[in-house]
């Protein structure tokens, strides 16, 4: 059974991104941006992987297996000023 891909914190980062740059560069959707892009990659991550665990279970004979409990991991969160509201410096795209 191969491990789930967790997409790394630069890669939800450039998709937060490009979300903000979709909707105008319109602002205070930054955690929006970063959980939907954190969704977004996971469930592609999760695809790939179920539709690869299926082609290696068709070739050796074997139905699919599921992932185990413990593979999922949480990817940390943007930084937040003190307010816990997220300024233009805690985002680099805004630097």
């Amino acid at each position: 059974m191969s491990e789930r891909k967790i997409p790394t914190a630069e890669q939800i980062e450039v998709r937060a991104y490009e979300l903000y740059l979709e909707r105008g560069c319109e602002d205070g959707y930054d955690l929006a941006d970063w959980l939907a892009a954190e969704k977004e990659l996971t469930e592609l991550s999760e695809q790939s992987v179920s539709s690869s665990e299926k082609s290696r279970a068709a070739s050796a004979g074997q139905g699919p297996t599921s992932p185990s409990a413990d593979s999922g991991s949480v990817t940390q969160a943007p930084n937040r000023s003190q307010s816990g509201i997220m300024t233009k410096w805690d985002r680099p795209w805004l630097r």
